[in-house]
């Protein structure tokens, strides 16, 4: 308010001066103006920029809704941060990118976590967008048990990634060796996947919507669903560095209000939504924007805590392949706090007016 005091002294002197010169009219109008213009503005000096922030996703799918919706509905920046995203189709290669300081935050899985993690990396899951495996087993048309499946290529995204990981678990489940009974390809991403099923490279493939809407358009069916896969698994969520969040967690609980903030649109908001995801999902069909938005409705969390089994599982599983015990506790992969910290000031329950 000094430099407003000090422009309204230095205006009533030179107002005085005009007097004298016999323009007091214009310079009353000239005042006005000014001060008018001076203190209509006053408010932007005190503004503090948006953060700005990168980060990168490796699927275009119906798991991911809540983000793009996020996004494209400026919910970032409403908590502070100029977020901008970056899609990865190769989910392992997001890791990396992480770790090098090429992006801030990573939406990947967990297994890419943990297997990062027992290397050395100091990555936390700060947030659990989906925790369950969320994904359906979509087969070509001859297809009718995951026995058939045997001697057969089958697609993932890319090896290591959780797609590779729960199909792998399937296989084993169904008692077929995946190292030596079928094989396995890595696409891509999954509109690569979908590519590869309706040309029939493949016959079979861990998917989600709007991926899976094109499988079934090729004449593809659903051999397993989420349900019928019942298996609780850090599917995807929010990653950093743990030095990252040290060093900037409100950076952090920003991004994760900004992201939650999407999540109650998804469940209250279905038409926008859908309008809002066609830039993300590539497509204005309205079957494939129905599946996507359904969905996103049965697999988001709507309060988006790390959920500690889902990493045991994944632990259990490298124990097995590694053929030891691994001395590590799903607790040194998530952090918590932070969605703990936004649910004790009341964050949620605004967000869904509870």
């Amino acid at each position: 308010m000094s430099s407003l005091r000090h422009a309204y002294a230095s205006l009533l002197s030179r107002r005085f001066e005009l007097r004298n010169s016999g323009l007091m009219k214009c310079g009353s109008k000239i005042l006005l103006a000014v001060l008018l213009l001076f203190v209509d503005n006053t408010h932007l000096l005190s503004q503090t920029p948006p953060v700005r922030v990168h980060a990168a996703y490796a699927a275009i799918a119906g798991d991911h809704a809540a983000l793009y919706v996020a996004h494209e509905a400026g919910l970032f920046r409403k908590h502070g941060l100029d977020a901008r995203f970056v899609y990865i189709a190769a989910a392992p290669a997001i890791i990396p990118a992480l770790l090098g300081g090429d992006i801030d935050f990573a939406v990947a899985s967990g297994n890419g976590v943990v297997n990062a993690g027992l290397g050395g990396a100091d990555l936390v899951w700060v947030a659990g967008m989906v925790n369950t495996a969320a994904y359906y087993l979509a087969v070509q048309p001859e297809i009718k048990s995951i026995n058939d499946l045997r001697g057969r290529p089958l697609g993932v995204t890319r090896i290591g990634a959780a797609t590779d990981f729960v199909l792998r678990f399937l296989l084993r489940k169904a008692g077929l060796d995946a190292e030596k009974e079928v094989q396995i390809l890595q696409m891509g991403g999954q509109p690569e996947l979908a590519v590869a099923m309706e040309n029939r490279r493949i016959f079979g493939a861990v998917t989600t919507p709007p991926a899976l809407v094109r499988m079934q358009k090729g004449g593809a069916h659903i051999l397993l669903t989420p349900k019928d896969i019942a298996l609780r698994f850090p599917h995807v969520g929010i990653v950093v560095r743990k030095k990252f969040l040290t060093e900037n967690r409100e950076v952090v609980t920003n991004f994760i209000r900004g992201y939650s903030a999407g999540i109650p649109m998804i469940f209250q908001d279905k038409e926008n939504s859908k309008r809002l995801l066609t830039r993300f999902i590539r497509s204005k069909e309205p079957d494939v924007l129905e599946a996507t938005w359904q969905y996103a409705v049965d697999s988001l969390a709507q309060i988006p805590y790390p959920d500690p089994e889902g990493f045991k599982v994944i632990l259990e599983a490298l124990s097995r392949t590694r053929g030891e015990t691994l001395a590590a506790k799903p607790e040194q992969f998530i952090e918590d706090s932070v969605v703990r910290e936004l649910e004790r000031e009341g964050f949620f329950k605004k967000l869904y007016g509870r």
